[in-house]
């Protein structure tokens, strides 16, 4: 009840009694007496305010004349009063989460916690002691490294910053913008922003300093810092994974590990990943592809029909081979890139690692060293290099020195090097 209404009755029951000057004096003074107001402290870059205007601005459509009403998000630091504002088209979950991070990036570092006046789109339940904070709100917070802790309900005094702050946005921007027409968000947002930059920039009443230099002189060195990549938002969606250990997000296929076979999933996705939980545990991560009735799955998962065995064997052989030399695992990485499908790729490399028992390791050696300049990859290749004596060139002598260079196609005369025609003797 306004002072002035209950003059009104007041003055009604004793029209003989007080004026409205010493009515108004007299409550103060009985307010005064009766209510001790508690101070309460703000620390630099501790807490962000955030809250929608309960007016709203109107956006008309140049084509059709038809007037949208546009919400006004602020967000305001109490320490500094600095303070951020924009027109949203809505108070849902997607258009608060962008108002936030747009603060935050206008403030240019991050607050500890964030402060929202019990917004359902950012506190899924109230609580005294523990409320219950929207999932995506939350991993919007956690992204940026602070936390949510929602205003108490019933406790006007826990929001009162940013309800004075919007008041004072009402005398200010609201006028500054009176009167002007707005065809589309982003011109009426241009018109707020120029007006908030004079907002933050006059000096305060009762302060020698505006909003802007106190947060630069007493508040900015004290947020964290921004994060490289602003947050991308993800959608949301729980699926069971099926007996082939796939879940399945727009037609396309994406694996598990198989021990969650039958096990509720939720699948957080945006536009370039998707990220499969178990509970709070992250247990896939894929790229995201949107091609209809395709697979997409990791080797580490095993699962029965894929080629986990032959690249588990090629490995293997991998290992073999670096323990031979390089030469030969460089050349059995080519022959896996070019051979393409897995289990031919294995068979292959396996052929060739046969081939060290018949011609040593040596010339094994040499041989894929000459068959990688010839770009020839394969077993056959490589047992026709050996068998022709191509590899010659290639081997070390004495001292175990290469006689020409990799590059040369010219083969060099040494006694300890037989030459082409000492190996086609073997075949005839």
């Amino acid at each position: 009840m306004s002072v002035r209404k209950l003059f009104k009755e007041y003055h009604t029951e004793y029209p003989d009694g007080y004026q409205l000057s010493s009515f108004k004096r007299i409550v103060s003074e009985y307010r005064f007496h009766i209510k001790v107001v508690g101070h309460v402290e703000h620390y630099a870059a501790e807490q962000m305010y955030i809250d929608f205007a309960g007016d709203r601005l109107e956006v008309v459509d140049e084509m059709t004349g038809e007037t949208k009403k546009a919400e006004v998000f602020v967000a305001i630091l109490p320490f500094s009063h600095y303070t951020y504002c924009e027109a949203v088209w809505s108070q849902r979950k997607e258009d608060l989460i962008k108002a936030c991070e747009n603060a935050i990036q206008y403030f240019e570092d991050v607050p500890a916690a964030i402060v929202p006046d019990n917004l359902k789109a950012a506190v899924t339940r109230s609580d005294r002691n523990e409320p219950v904070i929207n999932d995506d709100f939350a991993a919007f917070a956690e992204y940026y490294g602070c936390v949510v802790y929602p205003a108490r309900v019933r406790h006007p005094k826990d929001k009162a910053l940013v309800e004075n702050a919007v008041k004072l946005l009402y005398r200010s921007i609201y006028l500054d913008i009176e009167g002007m027409t707005f065809s589309s968000l982003e011109e009426l947002n241009t018109a707020i922003h120029i007006s908030l930059l004079d907002f933050n920039e006059k000096v305060m009443a009762g302060r020698e300093m505006s909003r802007k230099e106190i947060f630069l002189h007493g508040e900015k060195d004290y947020l964290r810092p921004l994060p490289v990549k602003r947050y991308v938002m993800k959608e949301r969606k729980l699926m069971t994974v099926g007996k082939n250990s796939y879940v399945s997000l727009f037609k396309h296929h994406y694996s598990v590990p198989k021990e969650y076979v039958g096990r509720r999933m939720t699948i957080l996705y945006d536009a370039d990943t998707v990220e499969i939980y178990c509970g709070m545990n992250l247990v896939a991560t894929h790229d995201r592809c949107d091609i209809p009735y395709t697979y997409s799955w990791k080797k580490e998962h095993n699962l029965p029909g894929h080629y986990g065995p032959y690249d588990k064997d090629l490995e293997e052989l991998f290992q073999r081979a670096s323990e031979i030399d390089n030469i030969v695992l460089n050349y059995l990485q080519e022959v896996e890139r070019v051979m393409q499908y897995p289990p031919k790729a294995f068979r292959s490399c396996r052929g060739i690692m046969t081939l060290e028992k018949k011609y040593g390791r040596d010339r094994l050696v040499a041989a894929c060293a000459c068959a990688d300049q010839k770009l020839q990859y394969g077993y056959q290749a490589l047992r026709e290099v050996l068998e022709l004596g191509e590899d010659v060139d290639f081997l070390p002598d004495e001292d175990g020195k290469v006689q020409s260079n990799v590059t040369s196609q010219i083969p060099l005369t040494h006694k300890n090097i037989r030459g082409r025609e000492y190996y086609k003797k073997d075949k005839q």
